[in-house]
């Protein structure tokens, strides 16, 4: 296997993945209200109506689509980033005492948030499987 294919696999592998986890809480926006809503009055202390979060959310599905099918790199590649990096940030305080069990589960932002600054800088190279190539 070329270096140029192990590119790509390893970008493929980390678009499918990112954007898996992103589905995920994109389909928890959008069907499970309460869940959502407490969560974001406890990360980012605002509330949304259920409207207005289940538009957040369908808005949010048609990035995370675009995104898995690496159309229009720039913004949904773009909003993927801004959107972890935000998220990271609003629990970066769960990251501390670092060895409470409960705790341990917010480090896995660490790394997503690693491969989603990577995907973002070589959203050039990644174009294995995608509606752009």
């Amino acid at each position: 296997m070329t270096d140029d294919m192990k590119l790509k696999v390893s970008l493929l592998a980390m678009r499918l993945g990112v954007g898996a986890v992103f589905m995920a809480w994109t389909l928890d926006r959008i069907f499970v209200y309460g869940h959502n809503s407490g969560m974001m009055k406890r990360y980012y202390g605002i509330h949304f109506s259920e409207p207005v979060l289940m538009a957040m959310g369908i808005a949010e599905l048609i990035l995370v689509l675009l995104f898995f099918a690496g159309k229009f790199k720039n913004i949904s590649y773009g909003f993927i980033l801004l959107a972890h990096t935000i998220t990271t940030i609003a629990s970066s305080w769960r990251l501390l005492p670092p060895y409470e069990i409960h705790q341990l589960l917010y480090f896995g932002s660490l790394p997503m948030l690693g491969a989603c600054i990577g995907l973002y800088l070589l959203r050039d190279k990644d174009t294995l499987f995608n509606l752009s190539s």
